[in-house]
């Protein structure tokens, strides 16, 4: 009973910090009563035009910066392109606007995600 209890504890810190992470970065997080998973609307970034830097893989060095108008059909496609972090977009979780995160993962991958999530609000710039 006690890893049953200390795994609640885990999934209840981990979903109060993904949320924190979440709003820090412009996202309206649609309060959770439980589960595995959080929506959240990429409030700071719909309808906003943003520039990417794209690196190739091996060296690191910059080899183009592609403009994209984000909205509920691209925003997951931005985030995959910018960080890596692959979310459920809008067309998936069927609440258009909204993305489904998971906190479902293990510690590393977790730890791994909100920096991604932090990433992109710092590397992405706002063109209008």
């Amino acid at each position: 009973m006690n890893a049953v209890a200390e795994h609640i504890r885990n999934l209840e810190s981990r979903s109060k910090r993904l949320k924190e992470v979440l709003e820090n970065c412009g996202w309206e997080v649609v309060q959770s009563c439980g589960g595995v998973s959080m929506v959240a609307k990429p409030s700071a970034y719909l309808n906003k035009t943003v520039k990417i830097s794209r690196h190739s893989s091996g060296s690191g060095e910059k080899t183009a910066t592609e403009q994209i108008k984000l909205d509920d059909s691209n925003i997951r496609e931005a985030i995959v392109k910018a960080t890596g972090l692959c979310i459920s977009s809008g067309s998936w979780t069927g609440i258009p606007g909204y993305c489904r995160f998971t906190i479902a993962l293990q510690e590393s991958e977790f730890e791994r995600a909100l920096d991604c999530i932090a990433k992109f609000k710092s590397i992405v710039h706002v063109v209008n």
